[in-house]
């Protein structure tokens, strides 16, 4: 099965953005929403160029909206949760990705898969959930223990006596 798509992983990172935004007030959203929108754009990017085979993540909107309204954020989360659910096919499906490393640079489309690109959203998701955490510092419990960590380090901490 190693051939399938998995997204469990994703799935489960989504649902903490979920259970995140529905426990922020309006104002505490407002203090993070930009790391929020930035995430959440990754992945509306890749389902947006997933049918076509190629992905480009610095043609996501920069959305205000999404930037500021916790219900708005919301909804969208949930959309992405319900186009991983429908997602099907292989983790080797190629794609074309595109992100730019240098400003102003040329366009540098690389061969990738959906399976890596779910790596890489799933990584991506992590690394700013840590951000949102250290930026609410007053809600200690944020997403709960598990919140903002990489896999590899509640394995590491899992293996320890």
């Amino acid at each position: 099965m190693s051939g399938a798509l998995r997204v469990d992983g994703n799935r489960a990172l989504l649902q903490q953005g979920v259970a995140l935004l529905e426990c922020l007030s309006d104002a505490q959203y407002a203090r993070v929403g930009a790391h929020y929108r930035h995430l959440l754009e990754h992945y509306l990017a890749f389902f947006r160029g997933l049918s076509a085979g190629r992905v480009d993540y610095d043609a996501r909107e920069r959305d205000a909206v999404l930037e500021r309204s916790r219900e708005t954020a919301l909804e969208a989360t949930r959309r992405c949760l319900a186009s991983l659910d429908a997602l099907a096919g292989s983790a080797e499906q190629p794609l074309q990705v595109q992100m730019e490393t240098e400003p102003g640079g040329p366009p540098d489309w690389r061969a990738s898969s959906a399976g890596r690109e779910l790596q890489f959203l799933g990584s991506h998701t992590v690394h700013h959930f840590a951000i949102l955490k250290t930026q609410l510092p007053e809600l200690p419990g944020l997403g709960g223990p598990e919140f903002g960590l990489a896999p590899s380090t509640l394995t590491h901490q899992r293996a320890r006596p």
